[in-house]
């Protein structure tokens, strides 16, 4: 058996000259890894070249075969059943069927009945018999793991050949088959390695795609560095960036060439680690935090590198629906950090420094160093991004020493700023910002935990507030923001029963409602823990109050939110002793 590396082109011509070599069986291999897009050549390139030299073929699977009586049902229904069932012409199965019978004789359905359930070995083998001057394309050998099996196909082929003028080709990933290796080397008159370039291969997997030609030169460069040629995975990524497209393209103050720009390396990378590495979601957004470049010895590259470089791009969210999670659909508010249309300060940021020339490159440092050092009312986010950006520049010597240094002002700088923190709350709080400048990163982290206190603190006093009012005022928003997360332990009992003491008998049965609803899960103690000490002292105080109160409408509202709390207790008590157990 040879075997040959040729280029996709060729591979039609060459398959025929092996099948034709009359000194050899013809039996031929096309081999390459998984996903490679053999299935994709063979229906789209191979049977059409050899249809048009006039060959019949045949293609089926052999995913899922159990046995050689299987392999047969499956090359005779190939060949006769699935040839004949023509659904434009409107020809029926039983009018196919019937003329089977008449082929190969019997009385009219038995013949086909025992074939059909493998009663009659002879049926079957009179049919194969009458098998002739078609070629035969067999998908999947390498799914067959049973290594006697796949020898038993492949012998059943080579005497098909010499009996039925049938040829035969494997379509197979020849690492993997199972099938004894001297067998192979000598029923085999050649094994072709489908030898595809990565051009070929993104153009079948983007093709199709209207925004394809525009984006052209930026996927090949995003395929290239990660030398991914796997049809399978180039499809996913292409059918997930034409639903981001659409996405990004709704949002009219986005920069869309820049940010879909910014997709095709973010979506190029997370199916590249997920489908070819291996890496689930939560490990692509771990090893993407930027704390992980703090971690190497000795100025070590960290091996995932690549994927912190695209951190602000990134949420769980988009990467879930990359991979085909949990998060199936995609919406606005699931993207990261994308560059707004208009904002100079993003266009310098976003674009590589080789689209300026000497004059339009210094202007656009004039634009920053004033947003930076002059300009008093600032976006917080955007302001920190941009003087990382200044003193980047500036660390490199992309400018001279005239502009003022950065490292030498940012704490004056940081205190002379009224900032808008209004793009912590959107798609601008992932940032650019290497954490090995510390003097920039530290103090961003800080002021963003400073002011995300100040904010959950207000939160908490306003829904107090409009909680201690009325319960229904606040059902639906907790629902759906507290889910899975922990709330009622944000509030002292003393708060928690001030609300309960003000409300109607309707608001007790509704916050009952909800307690019921909110325990349900299983192993919910593992999200809502640090509620347990909470509800504990809620049970007390509501125990006593139901024990206080007169017989009536409001003492039975009671005692369901009573009933609810235990239930509460216990789910959390459960799950809280299981874990201490282990």
């Amino acid at each position: 058996m040879t075997s040959n590396e040729i280029k996709a082109g060729d591979t039609s011509q060459h398959i025929r000259h092996l099948l034709s070599d009359s000194s050899f069986p013809p039996l031929v291999m096309l081999d390459g890894d998984w996903g490679e897009g053999k299935t994709y050549f063979t229906r789209n390139t191979l049977i059409p070249d050899l249809e048009a030299g006039g060959e019949s073929c045949v293609l089926f699977s052999l995913t899922g075969l159990a046995s050689i009586n299987d392999f047969k049902n499956r090359l005779l229904s190939a060949s006769y059943i699935k040839k004949q069932v023509d659904p434009e012409s409107g020809k029926s199965v039983s009018k196919v069927l019937t003329s089977l019978v008449s082929q190969f004789g019997g009385e009219s359905g038995g013949t086909i009945a025992s074939m059909l359930s493998g009663a009659s070995g002879l049926v079957k083998e009179a049919m194969l018999s009458k098998l002739s001057d078609k070629i035969i394309i067999i998908d999947d050998l390498d799914r067959v793991k049973d290594e006697g099996l796949c020898d038993l196909i492949i012998g059943e082929c080579l005497q098909l050949s010499d009996d039925s003028s049938l040829k035969f080709i494997f379509i197979v990933n020849n690492k993997e088959v199972g099938a004894d290796s001297a067998l192979k080397e000598k029923v085999f008159s050649g094994c072709i390695k489908l030898n595809k370039s990565l051009q070929e291969s993104v153009e079948i997997g983007f093709s199709g795609y209207d925004w394809f030609e525009e984006y052209r030169e930026k996927i090949v460069k995003a395929v290239e560095q990660q030398n991914l040629k796997n049809l399978r995975i180039l499809k996913r990524t292409s059918k997930k960036l034409d639903e981001i497209f659409r996405v990004l393209k709704l949002d009219n103050s986005l920069d869309l060439e820049r940010s879909m720009s910014q997709m095709i390396i973010a979506a190029t990378l997370v199916t590249f680690y997920h489908y070819e590495k291996g890496l689930s979601e939560s490990d692509i957004w771990e090893r993407s935090e930027y704390s992980n470049l703090l971690q190497g010895e000795r100025g070590e590259k960290y091996e995932y590198d690549e994927l912190v470089e695209i951190r602000s791009f990134l949420t769980k969210e988009l990467i879930s629906y990359l991979v085909g999670g949990s998060n199936w659909h995609i919406s606005i508010s699931d993207f990261g950090r994308l560059p707004q249309k208009g904002c100079p300060i993003d266009a310098f940021i976003f674009s590589p420094h080789f689209h300026h020339d000497d004059e339009s490159f210094e202007r656009n440092v004039d634009i920053l160093q004033t947003f930076v050092f002059e300009d008093t009312d600032v976006p917080f986010s955007k302001w920190f991004e941009a003087a990382y950006f200044y003193h980047f520049l500036q660390s490199n010597q992309f400018f001279t020493d005239k502009r003022p240094i950065l490292l030498e002002n940012f704490d004056d700088l940081y205190g002379r700023k009224n900032f808008d923190y209004s793009d912590l709350d959107g798609r601008t709080n992932r940032l650019r910002i290497d954490p090995k400048v510390s003097f920039i990163f530290e103090k961003y982290t800080k002021a963003c935990e400073a002011y995300k206190e100040r904010r959950d603190s207000k939160n908490q006093i306003d829904i107090f507030e409009r909680m201690r009012e009325s319960w229904p005022d606040v059902d639906i928003e907790i629902y759906r923001s507290y889910q899975i997360r922990p709330f009622f332990n944000q509030f002292s009992i003393r708060q928690l029963m001030e609300c309960i003491d003000g409300w109607k008998t309707s608001d007790i049965l509704l916050f009952s409602d909800f307690i019921s609803e909110r325990y349900k899960s299983i192993n919910i103690g593992k999200h809502l823990s640090d509620e347990l000490q909470i509800t504990r002292e809620l049970l007390a105080k509501v125990q006593a109050r139901f024990e206080e109160e007169a017989a009536g409408r409001r003492k039975g509202a009671l005692g369901f939110l009573r009933h609810n709390l235990s239930s509460a207790v216990k789910a959390l008590s459960s799950d809280d002793e299981g874990n201490l157990e282990q």
